[in-house]
């Protein structure tokens, strides 16, 4: 069944579109699955890019949150324009091979670049003077002079195909609407993770965990 405008612009108990919290517990729930990551060595520019110099403390739903209320014109296709776009990258070429996973020390910025695409893709005329709210609302984490260097890398990631159409963003609101993986299996996939990390390159062990997983299921219709 095809959601209507008003499924996808519904405000929730707190008036933020309600598109937000489905997209913070997705980027939330792939991020605990891969919270081992954050304690690797990142091993090529793109992984060290998506740290920064600094992982934000604010959890990603409040980061959300804030960026929502300094920026109130967005309504909620913004979240399902950043779903779909954060779920193109981790697919593409360039993601694979760098092997970069959403866990703690990228989620951050992984989702304010996909948040500042789709805004950006529905609403251009209010977003450019918005840019230093990032930086703000990250505890000053993220620098507002990182976003246009990260913007550009995931762009190259997509080679800058950043339409998406109505039956793709009726798939991905979809997929927001659907639950979660719950926390009891993360100890599972932690050890399955430690098991194909001693055995098999990193690259091999992305393009596996992308095809599998994508951004909790992103990935699937």
């Amino acid at each position: 069944m095809a959601p209507s405008a008003s499924d996808v612009l519904r405000l929730d108990g707190n008036g933020n579109p309600r598109t937000l919290r489905l997209l913070a517990s997705l980027v939330e729930a792939e991020s605990r699955r891969f919270a081992a990551a954050a304690s690797e060595p990142a091993e090529n520019d793109l992984v060290r890019a998506f740290r920064g110099g600094a992982t934000p403390a604010v959890p990603i739903a409040e980061f959300l949150e804030r960026l929502q209320r300094c920026n109130y014109l967005f309504d909620g296709a913004v979240y399902v324009l950043a779903a779909a776009y954060l779920a193109l990258f981790m697919r593409s070429p360039a993601a694979l091979e760098a092997g970069i996973v959403v866990e703690p020390a990228t989620a951050h910025r992984l989702i304010s670049v996909a948040v500042l695409l789709g805004a950006k893709f529905s609403s251009p005329r209010y977003y450019e003077r918005r840019v230093e709210s990032f930086q703000v609302c990250s505890g000053e984490s993220i620098r507002s002079t990182e976003l246009c260097p990260l913007e550009l890398l995931f762009l190259r990631a997509l080679d800058y195909r950043v339409f998406i159409d109505d039956e793709e963003f009726r798939r991905f609101f979809r997929i927001l609407e659907r639950r979660p993986a719950p926390a009891r299996s993360v100890a599972c996939a932690a050890k399955k993770r430690k098991a194909e990390e001693e055995v098999e390159p990193r690259r091999v062990r992305a393009c596996q965990l992308a095809a599998r997983y994508g951004i909790s299921g992103f990935n699937q219709s």
